[in-house]
């Protein structure tokens, strides 16, 4: 079973907007873009305890009552051997022929202006045009008998989730009917211990005479407590014991009380994990959770058998370390609520270096604009230089990410296609070919293939200088500036450090007191960082309005 997209209309701040899905789908987007609206987007069809609820005028985008709300969300379920699938074809029954692979699920709900609200209607089947109305109990319908959701907000109440689901979660076995009798023989001595007390006599003694001044009836008034059983497990509490020592502690940590409802959760799931299929809508898990506790939860989420459907709204890397195969979906607004998706899977030539490679990207997906450069030191000279044009360039979601050999592509591609705005800084390489004795123009040949199209000629040069690099980029210096405004690739003249040396020689050898480029490219991260200490408000100036960098001026402005 797959979850393939859905569509919203006239709902909250979505007026109309259709999203590809996937079975594991991250939400991510600045605040008050319409995250958490789009999980209710999905409960509301989903889940029974929000949909009775009903619609409110302010439910409706812009309070357009006069069009209906409609959610519709597409489902695959060609896989005839998967359960999930043929539980869903159970459930449909007429609704669905056998030669149909796709179910459509619809909510639509009109405003009732006598009643003031909207009372959402369900429909599925096989054909979007031809849905059957879905057959209700008072509340339930019937995607209620085959779908089970669970939503856990970003402030898990832990004691309200052990209240309303204690029953579910502690059953009394057959062996405890003689410590349930036990029990009861103490609640009754209880009760009567309590009647006896002279309060209570006292007060029955004043009661019964002030009864008699009403009805004059040869009766008297006692008064009983009545604890009772049934109450067994009302206040149970959950504590904390450490191994080898008898003491308890309460759970009163926010992030353990998170851990913990994680735990009740997975434990629910199980139960109904044979007759239904289990939905989890979860909201901001990282809240309360150190970033080593995120990174662990990232592992549950992302890389576990137990979270088969998952939609999450986060804006936390470390809960995206452990990604794989998973949906990303973007939700932005400019003018209006817009919404991109992308399925990203981590390449299998990269499996080993996931963490890496997803470490960057899930930084950079939070960016409104990323400058993607090949190592740490154009990132430390790079963020010296912004820091200081434009010192709040990242509160402005601006993010400067090095691929460290991991490759441009498994960035770039990603960002594409999240409409997120990314500019690429890469050095003019040459590479010795055996064969002809002559070099491979790499850099060319870099930016032909992320282009799409062989813009810059890739024949071989005879030799591996500067000079030969820089005459190799003057030549074919009108095709390099378009790619720059047309692609925002922008190749360097030669390699960071000459660039560099090319127009702040003297001022460099004044802060270096040695040959620059040498001193740079001889431990290029330690020296780096070094320069960076040293330059000036001027100096970095220089550097952002020069030709040789103008990527950082495509990036911040």
């Amino acid at each position: 079973m797959k979850f393939e997209n859905i569509t919203i209309k006239n709902f909250r701040n979505f007026e109309d907007i259709q999203i590809e899905l996937s079975n594991k789908n991250i939400f991510f987007g600045l605040n008050d873009v319409g995250k958490t609206n789009f999980l209710y987007a999905l409960r509301y069809l989903f889940d029974k305890d929000v949909r009775k609820l009903n619609f409110l005028d302010s439910d409706f985008y812009n309070k357009q009552t006069d069009k209906p709300i409609e959610i519709v969300v597409t489902i695959d379920i060609s896989e005839t051997h998967n359960d999930d699938c043929q539980k869903l074809r159970a459930e449909l029954k007429g609704a669905l022929r056998s030669n149909q692979n796709k179910v459509y699920i619809k909510l639509k709900a009109e405003y009732d202006n006598n009643e003031l609200l909207a009372i959402p209607t369900l429909s599925w089947g096989g054909d979007l045009n031809r849905l059957h109305e879905m057959k209700s109990r008072g509340y339930l319908y019937e995607i209620d008998y085959v779908f089970n959701i669970f939503y856990i907000d970003s402030y898990v109440d832990l004691y309200s989730l052990f209240k309303k689901n204690v029953a579910k979660l502690i059953k009394s076995q057959d062996d405890d009917k003689e410590v349930i009798q036990r029990i009861q023989k103490s609640v009754d001595d209880l009760n009567k211990s309590i009647a006896s007390l002279s309060g209570i006599k006292e007060f029955e003694s004043k009661l019964t005479p002030k009864y008699r001044e009403f009805r004059d009836e040869n009766l008297s008034i006692t008064i009983k407590s009545e604890i009772a059983v049934k109450g067994l497990y009302s206040n149970i509490i959950p504590y904390i014991k450490q191994e080898g020592n008898d003491n308890l502690y309460p759970t009163a940590g926010e992030g353990r009380k998170k851990l913990l409802a994680y735990s009740v959760f997975d434990i629910l799931s199980d139960e109904t994990a044979e007759k239904k299929i289990n939905v989890f809508l979860i909201e901001e898990p990282e809240n309360h959770l150190h970033k080593s506790m995120q990174i662990l939860l990232s592992q549950i989420l992302f890389t576990g058998s137990k979270f088969n459907y998952l939609f999450v709204t986060t804006h936390s890397p470390f809960v995206l370390y452990e990604m794989d195969d998973v949906n990303l979906v973007r939700i932005y607004n400019e003018g209006r609520i817009n919404g991109v998706s992308t399925l990203y899977k981590v390449p299998e030539n990269f499996e080993t270096n996931r963490k890496m490679l997803n470490r960057g990207l899930a930084e950079a997906i939070f960016a409104n604009k990323v400058l993607l450069v090949e190592g740490p030191s154009e990132q430390l000279l790079f963020n010296k230089v912004l820091s200081v044009v434009h010192p709040f360039y990242e509160a402005d979601g601006i993010y400067i990410l090095s691929v460290d050999g991991i490759g441009f592509n498994n960035y770039f591609s990603v960002l594409d296609r999240l409409h997120i705005h990314n500019v690429m800084k890469t050095d003019n390489d040459l590479r010795y070919a055996k064969k002809s004795c002559k070099y491979s123009v790499l850099g060319f040949k870099r930016c032909n293939y992320y282009i799409g199209e062989s813009l810059l000629p890739e024949e071989q040069i005879q030799e591996n200088s500067v000079d030969s690099k820089r005459q190799l980029y003057n030549r074919n210096l009108n095709t390099l500036n378009k790619i720059r405004n047309d692609y925002n690739i922008y190749l360097s003249k030669v390699d960071l450090e000459n660039d560099l040396d090319e127009f702040l020689h003297d001022r460099l050898i004044e802060l270096t007191q040695d040959n620059p480029v040498e001193y740079l490219q001889g431990s290029k991260h330690y020296n780096m960082v070094k320069l960076v200490a040293k330059l000036t408000d001027k100096d970095c100036e220089t550097i952002y309005n020069h030709y040789n960098f103008a990527c950082l001026k495509e990036v911040a402005e």
